[in-house]
């Protein structure tokens, strides 16, 4: 995030003020750019007191951030930092928001994040900033549990609805947070998300940047190539690598086709699935990948297949190969979206 000071900041600062600015500039320097608009602004930074008392090495940075704000020519910061000025930020909003983790909500954090962290690892260019930012702490990921992703935002946003002293504006402002949502889509022309859906995007349009998945679920953004890794299943697996790549994209592959006859599925999916052979219907309808533990028992299907996008063998290539039937540039959009954010 692209963040300023203005000139007034400085002025009869107070030891909570200066609290304040230490805070947000020891949390924000190696990951927000502080913008120094111009010469004036520079010396209302250089003459503080705050500026007086922070060692060299911090001194030298910020003389540097003048240097680099001269490079981005006229973009302007994202949060300006004044006192009580429409459209900016006090110090106390100003420190919520630079120096908190950006957020991901997951509907499921545990199987989920390998997805994303297989596109920040192997889209290195779009992932490099994605990736400082997680090693460090600063981009956590949060379990929002499908319907459970209302509570969890408002859950965020309660403090700032209980303090609107401190935080008078309009509390989503504060959020620094990202849906990725399955979108559940069983056939390519259903909406945005499966009817059952409408409500919770509705409510995350409402408060949160976002991105729905436009394949039925994670899983079906694994690479063909990787299905070798999965041990036994060969006849359900040489029936699936069979499908054409948007009969892949929507296709349930923890539980294939409902245990019914093909004719009573929606109109929708029996014209998506129309030309499989019986056998491989009859093969979906007898539930999808199983894994087993060592003793024999069945194990968990998200848990297992999740950490297949973990694999060694995850290129960006074969990434993309399974995105080209809905959008090639999906996935580094999404990466896109973060970068913007954080």
């Amino acid at each position: 995030m692209i963040y300023s000071f203005s000139n007034t900041i400085f002025e009869n600062l107070d030891d909570e003020s200066l609290d304040l600015l230490d805070k947000i500039w020891t949390n924000s320097k190696d990951r927000h750019l502080l913008f120094i608009a111009n010469n004036q602004n520079f010396d209302s930074i250089k003459s503080s007191e705050w500026y007086k008392n922070l060692r060299t090495s911090n001194q030298n940075q910020i003389d540097n951030q003048f240097v680099a704000s001269a490079q981005l020519g006229k973009k302007r910061a994202a949060l300006m930092i004044a006192h009580n000025v429409e459209n900016t930020f006090s110090l106390k909003e100003a420190s919520e928001m630079l120096c908190k983790p950006f957020t991901i909500i997951l509907e499921n954090m545990e199987y989920d994040a390998h997805f994303i962290q297989a596109i920040i690892e192997n889209y290195k260019k779009e992932g490099r900033e994605i990736k400082k930012h997680y090693n460090n702490g600063w981009l956590i990921y949060t379990n929002g549990g499908g319907n459970n992703i209302p509570n969890v935002i408002n859950g965020m946003k309660n403090r700032f609805e209980k303090n609107k002293i401190q935080y008078p504006k309009n509390s989503i402002i504060y959020l620094r947070a990202f849906v990725i949502m399955d979108s559940d889509k069983k056939y390519p022309s259903e909406a945005e998300v499966a009817e059952d859906k409408i409500a919770l995007l509705n409510f995350i349009k409402n408060n949160v940047p976002y991105h729905i998945m436009l394949k039925r679920e994670m899983e079906n953004y694994l690479p063909d190539a990787i299905y070798a890794e999965i041990r036994d299943n060969e006849i359900y697996k040489k029936a699936y690598l069979a499908l054409t790549p948007i009969q892949k994209d929507f296709f349930d592959i923890e539980k294939g086709f409902p245990d019914k006859n093909f004719n009573q599925l929606e109109t929708n999916v029996q014209r998506l699935y129309e030309n499989v052979n019986d056998t491989a219907k009859n093969i979906f309808r007898k539930g999808g990948i199983v894994f087993y533990k060592e003793d024999g028992k069945k194990d968990s299907f998200k848990a297992k297949f999740s950490a297949l996008f973990r694999s060694n063998n995850i290129t960006r290539e074969n990434l993309e190969q399974r995105t080209q039937s809905t959008n090639l540039e999906e996935l580094s959009q999404i990466l896109q979206k973060i970068n913007e954010l954080l």
